[in-house]
């Protein structure tokens, strides 16, 4: 993925599959969508000593199909360049391994990556620059994110 003039990447070592929207400016967050739902629910047994319920809920993220800012689907442990140069915004979320359209966590609003510096995203979704010359999978501290 990307031209020939970009030298950045990132690297998926989550081991979930990511989306990862990236723009030269910050993203205005009234392009993201926030999909909620809930469940609440509830059981009492025939003798009425007992009862039982759950509440859950979910909240979904994603920017608008219509909008301009460009993204990327990352498989688990693989690795892309990204398209264009120079300084780049990025939104991170986990994608849903279920519906492939919606994404069930956020990792980062608007994380700026410098011009020519690679990242990565790490098993408990912090974003750590990439050590330079030192492989896509070696952080700035010399910590190896390989997938095993």
């Amino acid at each position: 993925m990307g031209n020939e003039n970009s030298n950045t990447h990132v690297a998926n070592a989550t081991g979930k599959p990511l989306r990862i929207y990236y723009h030269v400016e910050k993203m205005r967050l009234n392009e993201l969508v926030v999909e909620g739902g809930a469940e609440i629910g509830g059981s009492v047994s025939d003798s009425g000593a007992s009862l039982s319920g759950k509440i859950s809920s979910n909240v979904k993220s994603v920017f608008k199909p219509d909008s301009r800012i460009r993204y990327i689907r990352l498989p688990v442990n693989d690795y892309c360049k990204f398209s264009g140069e120079g300084e780049l915004f990025v939104c991170v979320f986990v994608e849903d391994n279920h519906n492939e359209k919606s994404c069930v966590d956020t990792i980062s609003i608007n994380f700026h990556v410098p011009s020519d510096r690679s990242f990565i995203v790490t098993a408990n979704h912090n974003i750590k620059f990439q050590k330079y010359g030192a492989g896509l999978w070696i952080d700035d501290l010399g910590y190896d994110h390989r997938p095993k």
